[in-house]
């Protein structure tokens, strides 16, 4: 073995010209051969270090991030020292920097190395002729919300929807700049490792193509590599390792080049259909003499992910097949999971998927505002078998197309095609985020504009999209399927349903449509909606009031912590539309929570319904996490605190799931009739979603109950359903009894009479609806809970913190107990439900 790698890690940062400094330890990887071990915890961020050296207030308490915006305005420079032994004949000595953020000048003992300009290019420079004994490292970082304050003022306004105008000019994760989720915190430094290798050979990349059979009895690998080597001659030896880890083949590559063919391959699924077998490729190099020189592995897994675009009677399809299945793809949008990345750890994000695979998510968006993530969030996608959708790194903007732009653009693409084509759970690549909406609504971009006239109009990074970047994903990475954007689809992109996926926003703002309207708006495939909330009251009191006392949700510091425009205007719009609001610190929270709750459970139960007909080929939530602590969109808080809303989301999406409807024809009329008119209808219609390839006999049970008295309004109906596999089983529908107010529970049961699903209805909106005494009762025996009531019960949240509840956000029916475990509970249960005080 000849590789060294010298992770350089401790670090001395201070202010240019200036005495503020301190001392720092950036994140590290050591490599020794095959040998990988995590990223650790560290820093690599000025605001971590200014904050460990307590010379800024914590950004994410209170109002602190508006004191703590003078960081980004100004120069930082980071120096360390290390010893180097002196250089031997041939020997390659490289310093690697992984990510520098982002406008870097490095010098080696005086001497200007490299410039870097873009936060996702790494960079490798050969030092060998700078080396000495003891060694001087500078990295002098200029301020990016200057430079690229610098490039806008001579070069103009772009277009950009959230954060500040001149992010666009700036190839750095744009969220740092502010979003309406997120704080303005202009992050600086060194991100990624930083280390010093040594090497007589080395293979620098390795890209495995992974051809499955029609018949996926048969795979061939086809393996290139790259190799740096000195003039002494070398063989590239192949082993591969079976999921078992036990070696099943060895051969000789022909040069840098060749394959392995694997009969009756063990295949990878997402974690909904089946398991997630992983091989792996050990590659050695060896000189003529059998000398070992240098040896990586690679690890992979065998599927066939296919995007099917087939015509329907109006547009085509848009969804995804998985080793020739086909499934509904039900999931969120990830966004860095951290302000200050260096913070995310490999246990966090194993926390993160473990979340998703728990709330039957079986795809997660990595959206293009933010990075190309660290290997480990992959990584754990591979092991748990959660498909990714990436983003390139663009969104809600209008990019520069100069040559300098787009080469920077080209080497930024390559690195992360490099990186990432390996990984079986990365399903697609897609463009950008919204930048074809910034074209159509805000530039007015002609769609039908030829080619030759796309790099002179003002929406000139369409060639970056449409040209530039699908084809340096056939190059690199062909097997993955490359979209323009998202969304994207039809003359204009996000206005036409039928092609393509879109961006659903017309019920949270927008024409703010009715959430019970939300299957009414399907598209081929929805990758971004949602619903804001509040995250978990303990995170709020934690973090939104720092040393105020103002605790209401109409405070200055409690709106400072939500960053949406006239989110009040959009959201209490549909809160009283619904509900009766409270502003009571706690009742609000459960309000606003209850809301994203209630309209995503009608969201997801009515998008999956289509998938019989391939009218919807899946849905994405907007969004998965937050970066800090704040009120928005997400699911999960910043803390990893599950809002109500990824209960019912988990619960819809459940590979046996029953769903139901109950419509009003009085709560859809649009115009201004008086209220008795028409006169109010309801009826309901039940319906089972299956995305297993089994297809079952189960029974359904449908009862009426007055929310009222408790009682049943009519006998209950029970029948046996012969379910489809894939797809979707109507049930039955008819007309629900409205003499009083009436909740219908509709229930799917196995074969041996186990409820395994269940939904309740109730009547629209509920804030005409009172719920006293409902004589709920929640019994304890050690970490299981079962729960009963004699009257209906509207979206039960079980509230004590740091629990971890098996399902929460319940509607609860007189006739059947429901039991919750609660792992960690150790004292009394807290609980809330809608109007529980009337």
């Amino acid at each position: 073995m000849n590789l060294q790698r010298i992770p350089l890690t401790d670090f001395t940062w201070s202010e240019l010209g200036s005495d503020l400094k301190g001392k720092t330890k950036i994140p590290t990887k050591y490599v020794s051969c095959d040998k990988i071990l995590p990223l650790v915890s560290s820093r690599g961020s000025i605001h971590l270090d200014l904050l460990a050296a307590s010379a800024i207030p914590d950004p994410f308490i209170g109002k602190n991030e508006s004191v703590v915006q003078w960081v980004h305005s100004k120069d930082w420079v980071y120096t360390c020292e290390f010893p180097a032994q002196p250089v031997q004949e041939n020997e390659y000595v490289v310093l690697s920097f992984e990510g520098l953020d982002t406008f870097a000048v490095v010098s080696l003992n005086s001497q200007e190395i490299l410039r870097s300009e873009n936060m996702f290019v790494p960079q490798r420079i050969n030092v060998g002729k700078h080396l000495k004994s003891t060694n001087s490292l500078q990295i002098v970082f200029e301020s990016a919300f200057n430079k690229g304050e610098a490039i806008r003022a001579e070069r103009g306004n772009l277009l950009c929807w959230n954060g500040h105008y001149s992010r666009v000019y700036v190839r750095k994760a744009q969220y740092h700049y502010g979003w309406d989720w997120g704080p303005s915190l202009v992050t600086c430094g060194p991100w990624k490792p930083i280390s010093l290798e040594r090497y007589f050979c080395q293979i620098t990349d390795v890209k495995l193509e992974v051809i499955l059979s029609n018949d996926m009895k048969a795979a061939k690998v086809v393996i290139d590599t790259e190799v740096q080597a000195t003039s002494v001659g070398y063989q590239i030896e192949a082993s591969l390792a079976d999921p078992s880890g036990k070696s099943v083949l060895t051969t000789r590559l022909e040069g840098c080049s060749g394959a392995i063919n694997i009969q009756n391959p063990m295949l990878w699924y997402p974690f909904t259909h089946g398991q997630q077998p992983l091989y792996k490729m050990h590659l050695r190099v060896l000189s003529d003499s059998g000398e070992l020189l240098h040896s990586m592995s690679k690890t992979f897994g065998i599927r066939r992910i296919e995007l099917i675009q087939s015509p329907l009677e109006e547009g085509t399809t848009f969804y995804f097949k998985v080793n020739n299945i086909p499934i509904f793809m039900g999931g969120s949008n990830w966004i860095p999971g951290d302000s200050f990345l260096p913070r995310m750890t490999p246990d966090r994000y194993q926390r993160w998927i473990d979340l998703a695979v728990i709330g039957n998510q079986n795809m997660l968006r990595v959206w293009g505002g933010g990075i190309y993530e660290d290997d480990a969030f992959y990584d754990e996608c591979d092991r748990r078998g959660v498909l990714v959708w990436q983003d390139f790194c663009f969104a809600c903007g209008q990019y520069p197309s100069d040559p300098d732009f787009v080469d920077s653009v080209k080497a930024e693409a390559i690195a992360a095609l490099r990186r990432l084509r390996s990984h079986p759970s990365l399903a697609i690549l897609a463009g950008n985020n919204e930048d074809y909406q910034i074209a159509n609504e805000g530039l007015h971009h002609d769609m039908q504009m030829p080619e030759s006239d796309w790099q002179n109009s003002s929406f000139g990074a369409r060639l970056t999209y449409e040209r530039v970047l699908p084809d340096l994903v056939r190059e690199y990475a062909p097997w993955i399927s490359y979209w323009p954007g998202s969304p994207f689809g039809g003359v204009d992109n996000n206005s036409d349903r039928t092609i393509g996926d879109s961006h659903i926003w017309n019920v949270s703002s927008g024409m703010l449509l009715p959430y019970q309207r939300y299957p009414d708006v399907a598209s081929r495939f929805i990758s971004e909606f949602g619903m804001l909330s509040s995250p978990h009251v303990e995170t709020i009191k934690a973090s939104f009031f720092g040393d105020a006392n103002d605790f209401h949700p109409q405070s200055e510091e409690f709106e400072f912590h939500c960053k949406a425009s006239s989110y009040e205007k959009r959201m209490f719009t549909c809160m009283g539309e619904n509900f009766r609001i409270s502003f009571d610190l706690d009742t609000y929270v459960y309000l606003t929570q209850l809301l994203q709750s209630e309209a995503m459970g009608y969201a997801f139960r009515g998008w999956r319904r289509k998938f019989e007909g391939r009218e919807c080929g899946g849905a994405l939530v907007w969004q998965t996490n937050d970066a800090w602590p704040v009120s928005s969109w997400s699911i999960i808080d910043y803390y990893e605190r599950p809002k109500p809303a990824y209960f019912v989301i988990a619960r819809a999406l459940a590979p046996l799931a029953i769903a139901k409807t109950k419509a009003e024809a009085a709560s859809v009329i649009a115009h201004a009739t008086p209220h008795i008119y028409p006169p109010r209808e309801s009826t309901y219609s039940v319906w089972i979603a299956n995305s297993t390839a089994e297809a079952r006999q189960m029974r359904v049970r449908v009862r009426f109950i007055s929310i009222s008295t408790g009682e049943e309004k009519c006998e209950s109906t029970m029948k046996f359903v012969d379910v489809k596999a894939l797809g979707t089983t109507e049930v039955e529908a008819g007309d629900t009894p409205e003499d009083e107010p009436t909740a219908v529970v509709a229930t799917l049961l196995d074969e041996e009479g186990k409820a395994i699903s269940r939904e309740m209805d109730w009547p629209q909106p509920l804030k005409h609806i009172t719920f006293p005494n409902r004589g709920l009762k929640i019994t304890a025996r050690g970490e299981e809970l079962i729960i009963t009531a004699a009257k209906p019960v509207k979206g039960l949240v079980l509230l004590n913190d740091k629990v971890q509840w098996s399902d929460n956000c319940l509607d609860i029916s007189p006739f059947e107990e429901q039991r919750v475990l609660a792992r960690e509970l150790t004292e009394e249960v807290k609980y809330t439900y809608y109007g529980i005080g009337n």
